[in-house]
């Protein structure tokens, strides 16, 4: 049977602190588990409108490959900045022919082994087509588990953990199935061909598009990435406004789809699991910004201030060591 091939796909702008580090985790991710199923084809890295050393690293890398020291890794350069959506489609076209595309933002760190067990669900199948082919839909994609590498104890650290908690919850349990992640996750490249160029929150909007033709979306459990989520107010209210208006933006372009992560009586039965007494100061600050965040994206929508091209986030970009538990 022939070997899959996947293609991994990063998209960056001014990531010269993780970009390398994220390589070098790549290069170094054991792939044995999918011996003679599938093999990494190559590393496809979009630096886009960066203004510090991301092309430098990336350009290294690449030329290493070249040299046959390394796995291939394709260097794309957008000299000006057009917006995720755009990085996205330049990836989803260098990717066309491949089976499997993994795709990775870059300041995230998937743990040993997460790149494979990611993968897997998508090879474990017989080629079918979504609910047309057969009796059960097949998978389209799959997504993993971000972790926050945060402080729980601090406020902003505390946040963090209880969305990522709430978003692997609801797709472990929610009924509107599963919610693909744009931190990590694995997609047949042959079911999305474009992202129209302005959508803010491209994950969603290939979501949308896998479970519009009939595939489902698998949940990884053993897919692990580490990430940092936003430690300051000004960063929180950027990602998570910029986030709202992209749900938003997708309702529209689709006709009303929305993630369970915004369905209101889900996140409520969900987020009773999760309150603790000594945390109950957290979890209304929690609700007060979240609600404050969904508030000004419904203003800013609806006077057609779309951040397709969004603000750099600077305290999510210093992944470090996960914290311990509090």
């Amino acid at each position: 049977m022939k070997e899959a091939t996947v293609g991994i796909g990063i998209a960056a702008h001014n990531e010269e602190a993780n970009i390398g580090r994220l390589l070098e985790n790549l290069l170094n991710q054991p792939l044995a588990s999918l011996e003679g199923a599938a093999r990494l084809d190559e590393i496809i890295v979009v630096t886009s409108g960066c203004t510090d050393r991301t092309d430098e690293i990336v350009a290294e890398f690449a030329a290493r490959a070249r040299a046959g020291r390394e796995r291939r890794v394709r260097h794309i350069s957008e000299p000006e900045r057009r917006g995720k959506s755009s990085a996205v489609n330049l990836i989803l076209r260098a990717a066309r022919g491949k089976d499997v595309l993994v795709m990775l933002s870059a300041d995230n760190l998937p743990e040993t082994g997460a790149v494979s067990n990611l993968v897997k669900p998508l090879l474990a199948q017989k080629k079918g087509e979504g609910k047309e082919g057969g009796e059960e839909a097949k998978v389209g994609a799959v997504s993993s588990r971000p972790t926050p590498v945060n402080d729980r104890a601090t406020l902003f650290g505390f946040v963090s953990h209880l969305i990522w908690d709430l978003h692997y919850a609801l797709s472990l349990t929610g009924e509107g199935g599963v919610k693909l992640t744009g931190e990590f996750y694995a997609i047949k490249p042959s079911l999305v061909r474009e992202i129209p160029r302005q959508v803010v929150n491209d994950d969603l909007f290939v979501e949308a598009k896998i479970k519009e033709q009939g595939y489902k979306i698998e949940q990884a459990l053993n897919a692990v990435s580490q990430m940092k989520g936003p430690e300051t107010l000004r960063d929180f209210m950027r990602q998570r406004v910029r986030i709202h208006i992209g749900h938003y933006q997708i309702a529209r372009l689709t006709g009303g789809y929305v993630p369970q992560t915004v369905k209101t009586r889900e996140v409520l039965r969900a987020l009773k699991k999760m309150i603790k007494l000594k945390k109950v100061h957290f979890f209304v600050a929690a609700i007060l910004l979240e609600g404050s965040a969904k508030a000004l994206a419904f203003l800013l929508f609806h006077l057609n201030k779309i951040p397709y091209k969004w603000d750099y986030a600077e305290s999510t970009k210093k992944i470090g060591r996960r914290e311990e538990e509090t």
